[in-house]
């Protein structure tokens, strides 16, 4: 009886222990159930929001891109200039717009018009070509015709018997390129491709518009978002199939973001097959779900491992972009805004810590272009910098403005040690540069001028040294020249000096190959 007793209870015991193990298993269970189950749904939440942040902000890249290449053009005085007679000239269009416009930038569209439509000159895959081929894209920017006329009309202000126009100074702290921002700008469907369309009135450099040309030229620029761009933004942002398709028709399983105005189901929308993180997620942790207790822990330890990659890999791509908007994507070097970041920053000690600031270009690098290529000329600006870069040292910062013009900010040097180090940076432009087993050869020209003798604005710095390089150009090339050695105003000979990068002051004067 005691035996039956005994064996009664330690079943009753075993099976208390089993059900305890069972109800624990069961809550493992069900909690490892829940968590993966939140945790998929909230990967497939964050996976495509950060998907989608990306696609739109890369877009709005490309759009800030084209704003940029066309400020090239419809904020230079030449253009400006050029228009006075009512249209551009065939030496101009040969000289400044064919050779870059769609080979170096790809604009399929370059129109000279106004807001009635009436064209001057136009310019098609970068040839020009009669007026009313322009009809159609003309059509499909018309609202954006209007909205650039508008932001036009709304800074210009009336300056006794000329017009100023009244446009807000670039933040020099600002990602966004230096332009007037009076542009209208929208990503949409020309000529059946998506195209990136802006418009801006073609202004001149000083701001000052006469009154015999107030009502404005208005240039449409139209780049196309080629099959290879697409690729290529697919590729750096990790996402799958990004093709422009209508929304009606975008494949089954995408998601997709809206681009530009166009709010039709009609219009075209960016569609891509999401990565769907969750998906894998639950793959993966599914079978490990099953073991139970045991193998809980690792497996949300690999949930987080993967959430802690996706997150990396966003870092990252933040990380690259902060990094490109910083710096010249051939050479490595600072770009036209970091350079204006670290001018900045010097100048607010300049007067406790003088420095000095050296402006240098190639010669005759436009031949060298001509001759041999784009890529002969993107080896040699690489090794340009590269040398520039180890002439300068750990006490300069050295900066490539676009095109083959160089500056370079030097501090805690002398000025005969700044002289030396001018003079040592146009012979490392004359040292010949290997390519393809030929030696190309250009040579150097540099203008410097000292903070804060010469100026305590970037204004007053930057036109300091630009004269200064204008000066040694003038007298021969190949050669240095300080602030202190150009003329005065009164003193000159007649000829009157190119805007250089500093001609606009506060606004960044568009980037222009000198001869």
């Amino acid at each position: 009886m005691d035996k039956t007793l005994r064996l009664a209870k330690r079943s009753r015991t075993v099976w208390a222990i089993h059900a305890a193990c069972t109800l624990v298993a069961v809550l493992i269970i069900a909690s490892l159930i829940f968590v993966l189950d939140r945790s998929v749904a909230e990967a497939d939440r964050f996976g495509l929001s950060a998907e989608r942040r990306l696609v739109a902000t890369e877009l709005r890249h490309q759009m800030d891109a084209v704003v940029q290449f066309q400020a090239q053009l419809s904020f230079w005085d030449k253009t400006y200039e050029e228009l006075a007679k009512g249209h551009v000239s065939d030496a101009f269009v040969a000289d400044e717009l064919s050779g870059w416009l769609w080979e170096d930038y790809g604009f399929s569209w370059l129109i000279m018009t106004d807001v009635d439509h009436s064209t001057s000159t136009v310019l098609k895959d970068g040839v020009a070509v009669p007026s009313e081929t322009a009809r159609v894209p003309l059509e499909e920017v018309d609202d954006l015709l209007d909205e650039a006329k508008r932001r036009y009309d709304n800074v210009l202000r009336n300056n006794h018997g000329s017009y100023v126009l009244d446009v807000v100074t670039p933040d020099p702290q600002s990602l966004m390129p230096s332009v007037p921002g009076i542009h209208a700008m929208d990503l949409r469907e020309i000529d059946g491709r998506m195209s990136v369309a802006v418009v801006q009135a073609v202004i001149p450099e000083t701001l000052v518009v006469p009154a015999e040309r107030r009502a404005p030229v208005l240039m449409v620029s139209v780049r196309p978002v080629t099959a290879k761009m697409t690729r290529e933004i697919a590729s750096r942002l990790g996402v799958r199939g990004l093709a422009f398709v209508p929304l009606t028709e975008r494949p089954e399983g995408s998601v997709y973001t809206s681009v530009g105005r166009c709010s039709d189901a009609s219009c075209l929308v960016a569609a891509w097959m999401p990565q769907s993180p969750g998906g894998f997620v639950r793959a993966e942790l599914l079978p490990s779900v099953i073991v139970m207790a045991i193998v809980a822990a690792l497996l949300m330890a690999f949930v987080a491992f993967r959430f802690s990659t996706l997150f990396a890999a966003l870092q990252q791509s933040e990380a690259l972009n902060r990094h490109l908007a910083k710096h010249d994507r051939l050479t490595g070097l600072l770009n036209r805004s970091g350079f204006d970041d670290m001018l900045a920053a010097a100048l607010l000690k300049a007067k406790t810590h003088p420095f000095t600031l050296v402006y240098a270009d190639l010669d005759a690098f436009k031949a060298v272009n001509d001759r041999y290529g784009h890529a002969a000329g993107d080896a040699v600006l690489v090794a340009m910098a590269e040398r520039f870069r180890n002439r300068a040292g750990p006490n300069g910062t050295v900066a490539r403005l676009g095109g083959d013009e160089f500056a370079i900010i030097l501090g805690d040097c002398s000025e005969a040690e700044a002289r030396g180090l001018a003079a040592g940076l146009v012979a490392d432009a004359q040292t010949p540069v290997g390519f393809n087993g030929q030696l190309l050869v250009v040579g150097g020209s540099a203008g410097i001028a000292f903070a804060p003798r010469h100026g305590l604005t970037a204004r007053a710095l930057l036109l300091a040294a630009d004269e200064a390089l204008y000066l040694a150009k003038r007298r021969g090339r190949n050669r240095v020249e300080t602030a202190d050695d150009t003329v005065l105003p009164g003193e000159t000979t007649g000829e009157q000096p190119t805007a250089g990068p500093s001609g606009l002051g506060d606004f960044s004067t568009p980037v222009r190959y000198r001869a």
